[in-house]
C-alpha cells in the first residue's frame, strides 16, 4: 500500500501565550437544558478584533479570528457531550458548513471531495470496481447456467454491492482535511506552549496529522494514502475504509468456498464448468486468492493501528528512528471510528456521529463556537 508523505519538512512551530490562572475571569460556556450560551459569553473566549460591519443580519460574524489571537476555545463538536450536573447531554450542530458548489477536488471549498491529480490512483480505483463487478457477473452467470442456487448469487451480488458502496464512500469522502481556519482544542492548548504549523497549507497542524502531497492537504489522524481508493485514509473516512476491506474479504472468501465445493464435490458432468465459464472461474479464483492475502494484511494493519493508537506513517517513522518503544498513544476507541449510532449503522457506509468530533479530529472551528449562542444548535 502506497503511503502518504510524512510532511515533517513542511512543519514549523509558533509560540503562543500560555493559559495562566489570571484568565479565570473568562467564563466557561456550558449549555443548559433551557437554552444555549449567549453570544457574548462565546465572544469573551476569543481574543480577536471584529468590526461592527462584519456582523450580518443574524448577528454572526462574516470574518473569523486568526489562529494566533485565540487564547482558549472550549471544545465543541458536531456531536458532543458536556458534563452538566454529573449527566451527559448530547446536542447536534445541524449547520451545514459544506460547499454547495458542484465541483470536484481536494481544495477547500470544493463541493465533492475527489483527488483528480493522481492518475495512477484513479486507474487503480477504477480497476477495483472492474474486478468487483467481474466477480458479481461471474457468479450470476454460474447461477443462470444452473451451476449454483440463485440464493448464492443473490448473496454474492449483495456483498459486491456493499463493497462498491463502501469504496465509493471512502473515495468521495473528506478524510479529515484540516481547514485553514482550524484552531487547537482546549486539551492541546493546555498541554503545549507551541503548536505545529504546515508550511504548505499555512494552517495549524493537529497532532497525529500529516500533509499528503497527493491530496495536497493536511489530514487529521492520517494513516496512509491508499491508491486503491484514490484517497487518504484519516479520521473521517476510516469507517468506510474498514467496511470496504471487510466486504472485499468476505466476498473473496465466499467465492473461493463456492469454487472449492464445486471442485471437490462435483461428480457429474452437469455441475462441471466448461467453455467461457471455466475461464471466468479460473481468473476469478486468482483474483480472490490475491485479494484475501492483500486485504488480510491491510485488516491486520488497521487493527494494530487501532490497538496501538499509531497510524501507519507514525509507526514507520518511529521504526526508522528506533523509537517504537517510546510510544504513549492511547488505543483508538470503536466509537471514534464507527460513531455512537446503533450497531446496525456500523455495517453500512454512512457518516458516523462522533461523541466529540473536535477530540477525534484534534481541531476546532471558530464559526462553530460562534454558532453556539444561536438557534442553529438543537438539543437531542
Amino acid at each position: 500500500m502506497m503511503e502518504g508523505s510524512y510532511g515533517d519538512e513542511n512543519d514549523y512551530s509558533f509560540e503562543r501565550q500560555p493559559l495562566l490562572p489570571q484568565h479565570a475571569e473568562v467564563r466557561s460556556r456550558r449549555r443548559s437544558r433551557n437554552g444555549g450560551a449567549s453570544l457574548n459569553n462565546v465572544n469573551n473566549n476569543i481574543d480577536a478584533d471584529f468590526d461592527d460591519d462584519s456582523r450580518n443580519a443574524s448577528g454572526k460574524f462574516n470574518g473569523s479570528p486568526t489562529l494566533d489571537k485565540i487564547k482558549s476555545i472550549p471544545r465543541i463538536g458536531r456531536s458532543c457531550s458536556l458534563s452538566i450536573a454529573e449527566e451527559s447531554v448530547y446536542y447536534y450542530d445541524d449547520t451545514n458548513d459544506y460547499s454547495w458548489e458542484y465541483t470536484f477536488g481536494t481544495e477547500e471549498g470544493k463541493g465533492v471531495w475527489l483527488n483528480t491529480d493522481d492518475f495512477p490512483g484513479t486507474v487503480m480505483s477504477v480497476a477495483v470496481w472492474i474486478l468487483i463487478i467481474y466477480s458479481a457477473i461471474t457468479i450470476t452467470l454460474l447461477a443462470e447456467s444452473n451451476h449454483l442456487p440463485n440464493i448464492l448469487a443473490y448473496v454474492q451480488c449483495t456483498i459486491c454491492a456493499m463493497a462498491l458502496s463502501c469504496h465509493a464512500k471512502t473515495m468521495f469522502s473528506d478524510p479529515g482535511a484540516v481547514p485553514r481556519e482550524a484552531i487547537p482544542i482546549d486539551s492541546a492548548a493546555r498541554q503545549s506552549d507551541a503548536h505545529t504549523m504546515c508550511r504548505v497549507c499555512n494552517t495549524f497542524k493537529p497532532p497525529n496529522s500529516h500533509h499528503c502531497r497527493l491530496c495536497n492537504r493536511c489530514i487529521s489522524r492520517m494513516d496512509h494514502h491508499c491508491p486503491w481508493t484514490n484517497n487518504c485514509i484519516g479520521a473521517a473516512n476510516m469507517k468506510p475504509f474498514i467496511l470496504f476491506l471487510s466486504y472485499t474479504w468476505i466476498g473473496s472468501a465466499f467465492s473461493l468456498i463456492i469454487f472449492g465445493c464445486n471442485y471437490f464435490f462435483c461428480n457429474t458432468e452437469s455441475c462441471e464448468y466448461s467453455g467461457v465459464l471455466m475461464q471466468l472461474v479460473r481468473g476469478m479464483t486468482v483474483v480472490c486468492a490475491g485479494s484475501i492475502l492483500f486485504v488480510s494484511s491491510m485488516l491486520a494493519n488497521v487493527t494494530f493501528a487501532m490497538m496501538s493508537g499509531q497510524g501507519t506513517i507514525d509507526r514507520l517513522k518511529r521504526r526508522i528512528a528506533s523509537t517504537s518503544d517510546d510510544s504513549d498513544e492511547e488505543p483508538v476507541s470503536i466509537e471514534d471510528i464507527f460513531g455512537t449510532g446503533s450497531y446496525w449503522t456500523w455495517c453500512i457506509p454512512i457518516d458516523p456521529i462522533f461523541p466529540d468530533s473536535d477530540r477525534v479530529l484534534c481541531y476546532s472551528m471558530p464559526q462553530r463556537l460562534l454558532r453556539e449562542g444561536n438557534e442553529n444548535t438543537s438539543i437531542c
